[in-house]
This record gives structure tokens, C-alpha cells and sequence, in this order.
């Protein structure tokens, strides 16, 4: 919230070191350690000391309270500038310098039955968005090369649809698969649906190594955005995943009308499913969906949307996907000051991503490692 006669001043442009009390946070470029006194003059004790019962609650790897949670919303921008001292420390604590890369297909686009709101895919929308049947393997495994050739760690294969049910399609994808973890390192991610357990474990035993299914959004808010399945529903998808013995990526979309309250909800689920990789997408609205009309999210609230993450989920990997060229332009490098510690690189669904190398560089020049090969 803007506090009426502050200036506001951008991270990057602040450059005065103090010793603050996160000061035994490794300096590199995305340390926000760099904070001038004017901005530390208007932040009161109380909330000095609310951020370090926070940073120190997050260290110990359980993460803050819902309530803590909830008072991030009230957050100053100075506030938020102090707190990213904090989450930067607990980015490096958990994560180190390493940058992980992520990279999808999609394999199979468009005339998708459900209704999501935010999604050119559906077929109840009509959007520009490109329709095509599943890749042959061939095309699948050409892609996941071109990824690892500009530093992907991680490769994932992306399907448009309820569920890829049909078995000559799932064959394709194990296929893929066995080809992807013969010819290259890459790790292997799907993103395919609402899948049932069966078929979860044939993936896994084809060398699957993560099932990626974001929840969307809270479940208080979920009903204005799909009304063609539950979030039930989207539970059990991520549930057979981790009893096939699955990595499991689970995230959401923001920015699509929820309230803060609603997005520390979707937090504290997917805590609650002990998963390990996060995707952050911030809402693109596309013409032709239900929310073509929706603002982009501001670059603070952004940003104060991943800390919030961070600080919920300390030593969970933090993807920003959707929306990072759009809602940061050229800030992309203060997501990681605020807790992120991986992207989406290339591009995405339906839209185009910057050139990869751009974010190469742009992770080099702040002082922090792009993973090229999966451990």
C-alpha cells in the first residue's frame, strides 16, 4: 500500500550497504541487503521485528502461520523492500545460487472440454490460440534436445484436455519419455490432466521423474473460475501422482479476482501435500476468455505474492512461469530477491517466452548459477 508523502524507490536503484539484521546474507546482486536508511527511518520497530519472528520462523524449514501470513497484505513498499532482505537469505539458505530452468512442449493444444477461465484452450472460448492432435514422438523428443541445448534442467511435456486418457496417446508419451531419459539429462515432467492412478504408475515405471498439476487456485475461489470439474477433483489428480511415487509440481495462477486471504490458502493446501516444486503464473489475460478484461497484477504485489510463497514453503523450488515478461518487464531479476529460485524458460502454452538467452544472462549477470544438467 502506498503510504501518502514516501517516494518509492526501486531495488536496483538503491546502492548505500547497512548492516542490517539479515547482514550475514551472502552478497550478490540479488541482495536486498542494500537499503538506505531513509527507507529503514520509516519502518517501525514492531514491523522490523514482525519480519525477523517471520525470516527466523522460515529457517527452520516449517514456514510462518497463516496469521503471519495474512499480515504481509498490509506490507508498505518500504516494508516489502526490508522483508526481501529476509526471503533473499532464505532463497540462498535452501537453494543456493542455483537457478533452475525449466522448459515445456505442448504436445497437444487446444478444443479442451473444461471451462477454465484464464485458458485460451478451451474449446468454449474462442481465442487465436493453436489447435493441433498430440506429437508424434519424434517432434517430442526434438524439443526436449533444443531445451537442454540453452541450459534446461528440466524438460515437460504439456497436454490441452480433461485427462490423456486414449492409450494409443499415453503410449506416445511413455515413449517420449523413454527416448528423453535415454538420449539426453534432463530431468522429465508431464502435465496431462486429471489422471488416474493406473496410469501414473505406467508413466513412473517409463522413467517419469515429476507430474506437474497446479491446483489453479483457492478453493473458496475456485467455482468463479472452473465450473466443468472441482477441486476435488484437482486433489485427486495430485494425490495418484504422489502414490505412483511421483515428484509432484503443483502451483497456481494469480492475479484472476482472488483476495490476498485466497492465495495464503492455496499456499497453506499445498503445503499441506508435502510437494516439492511450486509454478507461479501471473494471469496474461488472453482475448476471447472469460478474463480477457482482468488488469496484469502490479510488479510489488507480485512481488510480495512470491515472498508470501517463500516464507509458507521454505525449501520448496519456487518457478515463476506465466506472466514474468508481462508483470516484471525488466525487473525479472527481483523475483529471486523475493524468494523465487527457478523459471519457465522459452515459451509457454499459448504465448510467446522471451529469448532464452536473455534469461541466461540476465541469471549470470546478477551473480547467481542457471542449472545446465539435472544432478
Amino acid at each position: 500500500k502506498k503510504v501518502p508523502g514516501y517516494e518509492y524507490v526501486s531495488h536496483i536503484s538503491i546502492h548505500l550497504k547497512i548492516q542490517s539484521t539479515f547482514s550475514n546474507t551472502k552478497k550478490t546482486n540479488t541482495n536486498y541487503g542494500r537499503i538506505s536508511y531513509a527507507i529503514i527511518n520509516t519502518i517501525s520497530t514492531m514491523q522490523k521485528d514482525l519480519i525477523k519472528q517471520m525470516i527466523d520462523s522460515a529457517l527452520d524449514g516449517n514456514g510462518i502461520t497463516r496469521r503471519q501470513a495474512l499480515e504481509l497484505e498490509f506490507f508498505s513498499r518500504e516494508e516489502l523492500d526490508y522483508l526481501f532482505e529476509g526471503t533473499n537469505r532464505l532463497r540462498d539458505r535452501f537453494k543456493g545460487d542455483d537457478v533452475k530452468i525449466c522448459s515445456i512442449v505442448n504436445a497437444k493444444a487446444g478444443k479442451c472440454e473444461e471451462d477454465c477461465g484464464f485458458c485460451a484452450q478451451s474449446s468454449q472460448f474462442k481465442t487465436d490460440s493453436p489447435e493441433y492432435g498430440l506429437l508424434d514422438v519424434e517432434k517430442i523428443v526434438e524439443a526436449a534436445k533444443e531445451a537442454e541445448a540453452f541450459g534446461s534442467n528440466e524438460f515437460s511435456i504439456v497436454t490441452s484436455g480433461t485427462a490423456l486418457n486414449r492409450r494409443e496417446e499415453l503410449d506416445q508419451v511413455i515413449a517420449a519419455i523413454k527416448r528423453i531419459k535415454k538420449e539426453t539429462n534432463l530431468e522429465t515432467c508431464c502435465s496431462l490432466g486429471l489422471m488416474n492412478l493406473d496410469d501414473m504408475r505406467k508413466l513412473k515405471a517409463a522413467g517419469l521423474d515429476r507430474c506437474h498439476h497446479n491446483l489453479e487456485t483457492a478453493a473458496s475461489h475456485f467455482e468463479k473460475i472452473v465450473t466443468t470439474h472441482n477441486y476435488e477433483d484437482e486433489l485427486l489428480a495430485v494425490k495418484n501422482a504422489k502414490e505412483a511415487g511421483l515428484q509432484v509440481c503443483v502451483g497456481g495462477v494469480f492475479g484472476m479476482g482472488e483476495t490476498f486471504a485466497q492465495r495464503v490458502e492455496l499456499a497453506i493446501d499445498i503445503r499441506d501435500l508435502e510437494t516439492q516444486s511450486f509454478p507461479i503464473n501471473f494471469l496474461k489475460p488472453l482475448e476471447g476468455t472469460v478474463l480477457e478484461n482482468m488488469e496484469l497484477m502490479e510488479l510489488y504485489e507480485a512481488l510480495r505474492t512470491i515472498a508470501m510463497l517463500r516464507l509458507i514453503l521454505p525449501t520448496i523450488d519456487l518457478f515463476v512461469c506465466g506472466g514474468r515478461e508481462e508483470v516484471f518487464t525488466n525487473n525479472q531479476e527481483q523475483i529471486f530477491a523475493a524468494g523465487a529460485n527457478g523459471i519457465l524458460g522459452g515459451n509457454y502454452l499459448t504465448t510467446k517466452g522471451q529469448d532464452p538467452k536473455r534469461d541466461i544472462d540476465m541469471i549470470e549477470r546478477i551473480g547467481l548459477n542457471p542449472i545446465y544438467q539435472s544432478a
